[in-house]
């Protein structure tokens, strides 16, 4: 696989990698370091970095400065990295996937490798899936680094062009991954502006030894990325390429939305528009665009910005595929965009094309003036550019063959420290919405009489007031989480663990942050985790369940399924409809397992196909970029 690096040169993948070092080298070395002092782990470790710049890798050297690196975190923290920390961070070295379990300790491991990674390459990114993790993490690792004499540094929250500048001139970087990327496209829009194009225009710059490159946001190369939650981020998330927008400039008559919305109220499903299966497309009919077409006929002094026909998919969009609470909410008389993935609001993401403009019309809040794409990359193109990728994931096996040919990184199981004890009981079926809420209520109450701590994980904010409404009509104080990560969540998470606490989350709500359980919690059984849905990914579903039973722990999962849940409304009708006919008095159907794990199947192969669609176009448009910006 050929990549470009930022000033078009070429370099190819799989990277070079050094001899991987054996738990017992690093014990050996680990006790040989315990006997120097602080000064001179510094010394040594930056003497190692020395050596290897200077001569390459040596399978000695390597030993050695991993032995730094494990005694500096015993100095930092306290305790010595278990056999599986040590084994995950020589394994980290020759881009790779690491499955490593939740609860294992996978912060100091991160942190670990990208120490590791400067040993032999100038830059380390450590990529988290927010700010708050991204300052957390590095904040764990920060009097390591220095105790190996390594620079280190975190991105700014908000978008500071002199800051990051100096930040990326560290020799480790932490920040969310979307930042490193946008910053990579905001470097491209300079060297655009720069770089118009022309006949000798770099001859011309070097003649005046003009380097546009100096004043870009990273620097000029790519060395090492390190990615936490890597199935989330490199194969859920880059579904949705990173894109910058500016307001358009365009002047736009936002009557235009209203009239739209009114035109299409009375439309009818297979007369003026048609829904087309698995995503629910929706298609004007000829007669749809005869009906706006005679309303509009007077409307002759409206200024549009796209044809007409768009706001009418729009108006129908906005109503038949859009659920406020589901993939949006209203706060503060605002439109935010709810992750699919995550279940977090993204207050800085906004639809194209001016659908967002029709949810807010659709809303009645307030109608924003339009923005336009200035940049984009998709995550994939972004993340090839790296001279090496490393991953770390609770979740990573199902995704081997796509982590290979999509990013030629293979996946590597790391043990667990003790052994696991999690119990995955049986998904439960029901006919409708209602007796599944009934029954994840029943489940809650009898398990909170015990004391048992009861994590319920939901896939929107709907769902989870749902399920509050239904805790609450049998007497119980649920915590509500969801939409926005920051530092009381995490604790509130934390706090999940203790004996009788309830707490509904979003899927990933306070993902990273470790639930422990306190004695008398444990003692009634440890957490239990309630999937409130089954996602389109079992590898979602193997993440929510992860919450419980860490590191050796008591604990347990089950996920319910009802007949009026969106994996089957919007994929399989028909098992849908399957799954009604079985169910009993009480609501609760026949067990579906295999046909549910097929459909997910068929979901997955569905939406990898979309991405490499959609790498494929990426790399045309690249393609197209280069040659019109070829001197």
């Amino acid at each position: 696989m050929l990549t470009k690096g930022p000033r078009g040169r070429s370099r190819l993948f799989p990277w070079r990698s050094r001899a991987t070092v054996s738990i017992a080298d690093v014990r050996q070395a680990e006790s040989l370091a315990a006997n120097l002092g602080d000064a001179a782990i510094r010394d040594t470790a930056v003497e190692c970095r020395s050596q290897v710049h200077d001569n390459g890798p040596d399978s000695l050297i390597t030993r050695r400065y991993c032995g730094l690196i494990a005694e500096s975190i015993y100095r930092t923290h306290g305790f010595r990295l278990h056999d599986c920390q040590v084994q995950a961070l020589s394994a980290g070295d020759s881009g790779v996937i690491l499955e490593m379990q939740t609860g294992e300790g996978k912060t100091i491991v991160t942190g670990a490798i990208a120490a590791l990674q400067l040993l032999s390459n100038a830059t380390a990114h450590v990529s988290t899936t927010n700010d708050y993790l991204a300052e957390r993490d590095l904040s764990e690792m920060r009097e390591v680094f220095e105790r190996l004499g390594l620079t280190w540094a975190l991105l700014p929250v908000e978008s500071n062009e002199a800051e990051s500048r100096r930040a990326y001139r560290a020799q480790v970087v932490y920040g969310p991954g979307y930042q490193f990327g946008f910053d990579y496209l905001r470097d491209q829009m300079f060297l655009r502006q720069e770089r118009p194009g022309g006949l000798g225009r770099g001859i011309v710059d070097r003649l005046r030894q003009r380097d546009p490159y100096a004043k870009l946001i990273q620097p000029g190369e790519f060395h090492v990325a390190i990615v936490d939650e890597a199935d989330s981020v490199m194969i859920d998330e880059a579904m949705t390429p990173l894109i910058i927008s500016l307001p358009s400039g365009e002047t736009e008559d936002p009557r235009a939305y209203e009239i739209a919305r009114r035109i299409t109220e009375n439309f009818e499903d297979g007369v003026h528009y048609t829904t087309e299966p698995p995503r629910n497309r929706i298609t004007v009919t000829d007669e749809g665009n005869e009906r706006a077409h005679e309303a509009i006929v007077g409307e002759r002094d409206l200024t549009l910005v796209r044809p007409w026909r768009i706001y009418i998919a729009n108006a129908l969009r906005a109503r038949k595929k859009f659920e406020r609470d589901v993939q949006y909410v209203v706060v503060d008389q605002e439109v935010q965009l709810v992750d699919q993935n995550t279940g977090r609001i993204q207050p800085d993401r906004r639809w194209q094309d001016g659908l967002h403009q029709a949810i807010e019309c659709q809303e009645r809040v307030p109608i924003q003036a339009g923005r336009e794409s200035t940049a984009q990359v998709t995550r994939q193109r972004f993340l090839q550019r790296y001279t090496k990728l490393i991953g770390l994931t609770g979740t990573a096996a199902s995704a081997t063959t796509e982590f290979r040919e999509t990013y030629n990184c293979r996946v590597q199981l790391v043990p667990t420290n003790r052994p696991c004890l999690r119990r995955l009981m049986p998904t439960r079926f029901f006919g409708s919405n209602e007796a599944k809420l009934a029954a994840i209520a029943a489940d809650t109450a009898d398990r909170h009489t015990n004391g048992q701590p009861v994590l319920v994980g939901t896939k929107t904010i709907r769902e989870s007031h749902e399920v509050r409404d239904a805790l609450v009509a049998r007497g119980l104080t649920p915590v509500v989480l969801n939409g926005i990560q920051d530092e009381e969540e995490a604790d509130i998470i934390a706090r999940a663990g203790h004996a009788g606490a309830i707490t509904i989350a979003t899927n990933m709500a306070g993902r990273g942050t470790d639930i422990k359980p306190d004695a008398a919690g444990l003692e009634a059984g440890g957490l239990h985790v309630a999937g409130v849905s089954i996602n389109d990914s079992p590898r979602i579903d193997r993440q929510l369940a992860g919450r419980a039973a860490r590191q050796g722990q008591p604990g347990s999962c089950q996920f319910f399924l009802s007949a009026d849940d969106s994996i089957l409304v919007d994929s399989q009708a028909a098992l849908a409809d399957r799954l009604r006919r079985s169910a009993k008095s009480n609501g609760e159907a026949r067990d579906f397992s295999g046909a549910l794990k097929k459909l997910q199947a068929a979901i997955e192969s569905r939406n990898h196909r979309a991405r490499q669609t959609m790498m494929k176009r990426d790399r045309w448009m690249d393609t197209v970029r280069e040659a019109i910006e070829k001197e």
